[in-house]
């Protein structure tokens, strides 16, 4: 996968997820928020991690 070869990669993945523009980010969010809302990226990745685990256990488990 590329990488963004401008922007720092914790804000092209919360613009790349649309929790804010970098707009947003130069203007009205700040370092704590970026924080927060990667931290939101990175919980929600993981939980989509866990289901699609979970569901491959289950299905493998009926066969």
């Amino acid at each position: 996968m590329a990488g963004y070869a401008n922007v720092p990669p914790m804000i092209g993945a919360v613009v790349n997820s649309r929790l804010a523009t970098l707009h947003e980010l130069e203007t009205v969010y700040g370092l704590e928020d970026l924080c927060n809302l990667y931290e939101i990226i990175i919980i929600k990745v993981a939980n989509e991690q866990k289901m699609y685990d979970e569901a491959q256990k289950n299905r493998k488990g009926r066969r």
